[in-house]
């Protein structure tokens, strides 16, 4: 991988590999098509990285935009057409395009990287460039949004280990409450399945014994229970 030289700017060395990552796209393509980074580990890079996160998201709503990436990578099986002038990326497998997404995996570090373009058809979305990361990134409405669905999506999914409703107890402790527009646009999409889903994952995670088991699983401090269940009124009585 070649591309710009970048400080370390995280604790988790993973995290520093997708930061380079990020740093050899092409910023204003992806700001010009309305793609923006998001995701877990959006949230995580902005949040002092309370948990680990290995994989790259990136979401386009618009159809214009995501037909200016398709071009961009056509007749190509790397991501070149999507990365600054210089800048290289070592894929392991083939880009994969379709009319759901674009989908490949980096080589970087010690661990390969999950890189994903998600056309999002669900909601219309919204970012600004990041300058940390050199590209753009989701508001933090959108960052909600794109979470209230993801675990209405997942909930019950214990591989998932709840990561949906930890990112989101995290984001109310940190940034403040779920925004109503956040709701509004989950809801428009999702309709009551969206509070539905999330009621239930509270109280899943209340449980402290699983909440602990998907802590571990995601290399979260344990000091950390104590603030995620404050959101949600403290674990679950045992005998209730």
């Amino acid at each position: 991988m070649t591309g710009p030289q970048c400080a370390d700017l995280f604790r988790r060395q993973h995290h520093n590999d997708i930061l380079r990552v990020l740093r050899c796209l092409n910023g204003s393509l992806l700001l010009d098509a309305e793609c923006y980074f998001g995701g877990g580990t959006a949230i995580v890079l902005n949040m002092n990285e309370y948990r680990e996160s290995v994989d790259i998201d990136f979401l386009c709503a618009s159809q214009e935009g995501y037909r200016k990436l398709r071009q961009a990578l056509w007749g190509r099986s790397d991501l070149a057409g999507l990365l600054l002038p210089e800048a290289e990326l070592k894929t392991l497998r083939d880009v994969r395009t379709d009319q759901y997404g674009i989908r490949t995996l980096i080589g970087v570090g010690d661990v390969p990287i999950k890189f994903e373009i998600v056309r999002e058809a669900r909601i219309q979305l919204a970012g600004e460039m990041d300058d940390r990361f050199g590209v753009p990134v989701l508001t933090r409405d959108c960052m909600y949004a794109e979470k209230l669905l993801a675990n209405a999506d997942r909930w019950a999914d214990k591989a998932v280990l709840n990561r949906d409703i930890l990112d989101l107890s995290m984001m109310i402790s940190r940034w403040g409450r779920i925004p109503d527009s956040a709701w509004t646009i989950a809801e428009e999409a999702y309709g009551d399945t969206a509070r539905k889903a999330y009621d239930e994952a509270v109280a899943r995670i209340r449980n402290t014994e699983w909440l602990q088991k998907c802590m571990a699983g995601m290399a979260m401090e344990p000091e950390l229970e104590g603030e995620i269940l404050a959101q949600h009124g403290g674990p679950l009585d045992p005998e209730s």
